[in-house]
């Protein structure tokens, strides 16, 4: 069994990050209907502040849950794993969150200027591929290398559950395949991955 604060994270991060991106639906219809990036902020600033709220708790309890698969793992006797599965988890959430925490600027720029200076701003603020490369490519792809190091460990090894495995790759099936489909099929999908790290908290550990 992993710890309260763990057993925190892996049970709250993927329901946090759902229903994060529920309240965003509004939003992201209105970009899809060609308001585009800034214009549906604009359109939807409650939506848009909302939902990056909770993805942003979410974001640290992934951290807090890559953490507990860490200890688990170790608990287990398989230290190595734990290490290669868990640092990615925790790393990707944390550039994650800083993502998350720089769309706020985003929003700040819609409030406080015209649509067309905002986005004129924001064509300079990601001319520079620093943050863009360490927040928006680098942290997401970490964060999934995690997930797919979990996901494909606990199938082929039955650590902590092979229905953990399962979850992780349906829900990111879900996400990646349905996108856009129909409304809130990536909040299903990233709820269908968190019911997959919830399992983590119930699982064995000798330590």
């Amino acid at each position: 069994m992993t710890n309260l604060i763990g057993r925190a994270g892996l049970l709250g991060a993927g329901p946090f990050f759902a229903g994060g991106l529920a309240l965003m639906q509004p939003q992201m219809t209105a970009a899809a209907d060609g308001a585009g990036f800034l214009g549906s902020i604009a359109l939807e600033p409650a939506a848009w502040i909302n939902g990056h709220i909770l993805m942003l708790v979410a974001a640290g309890l992934y951290a807090l849950a890559g953490s507990a698969v860490t200890r688990t793992l170790e608990g287990q006797g398989r230290p190595l794993a734990g290490q290669l599965i868990g640092l990615p988890l925790i790393a990707g959430a944390v550039l994650l969150g800083g993502n998350f925490a720089l769309d706020f600027v985003y929003a700040a720029l819609v409030n406080g200027m015209d649509l067309e200076t905002a986005n004129a701003v924001r064509t300079t603020l990601i001319s520079d591929p620093i943050l863009p490369t360490i927040f928006s490519a680098a942290g997401p792809a970490i964060w999934l290398l995690g997930m797919a190091s979990l996901a494909l460990y606990a199938l082929i090894t039955g650590a902590v559950s092979r229905l953990t495995g399962v979850l992780i790759l349906a829900g990111w099936g879900i996400v990646m395949g349905l996108h856009g489909a129909f409304p809130y099929a990536e909040a299903l999908g990233h709820f269908t991955v968190g019911a997959g790290f919830g399992l983590v908290a119930f699982a064995r550990s000798d330590a």
